[in-house]
């Protein structure tokens, strides 16, 4: 039986057994990532009516406010599927839960040499880099990076 942490209630979470994962890679998660400000939001319950169809993640459960399986920066060891990926350490956006399955196309092997617990960062990367973008920062441009989450 794998776990799972539900938010289940305004500043209340549960673990809770879920079926046994099986499916194209199932993986044993050994790091998994919590967002100081996305999280503390949906923990809190106050999600935004306007946003919850955005701020749905992927493999996410339930429905805000409540009761949800959220999360999304989950590393692990692929302990079955196709042979490229079984036995690798991969990052792969998913809620928080001890052993789950993914389609292999959402499993990203982790670099030679990046650690384990330093890829579960991934995510964060990620909205880093999606501000870049959206604010079309370039070389040479002065930034200033303010926030909590």
């Amino acid at each position: 039986m794998s776990r799972a942490l539900w938010i289940a209630g305004p500043g209340r979470a549960e673990l809770r057994d879920v079926a046994e994962a099986s499916g194209e890679v199932v993986v044993e998660t050994a790091f998994s990532g919590i967002s100081r400000g996305t999280e503390a939001l949906v923990f809190a319950g106050r999600v935004p009516e306007a946003e919850r169809g955005r701020m749905r993640c992927p493999f996410q459960e339930g429905d805000f406010p409540f009761p949800v399986k959220y999360g999304y920066a989950a590393v692990g060891r692929a302990v079955e599927g196709p042979e490229g990926l079984r036995g690798r350490d991969v990052f792969v956006l998913h809620p928080h839960q001890d052993r789950f399955a993914a389609p292999a196309a959402t499993c990203v092997p982790l670099p030679a040499g990046v650690p384990p617990g330093r890829a579960v960062l991934a995510a964060n990367m990620e909205t880093a880099l999606n501000v870049v973008w959206d604010a079309g920062v370039g070389p040479c441009d002065r930034v200033a990076v303010v926030g909590a989450g």
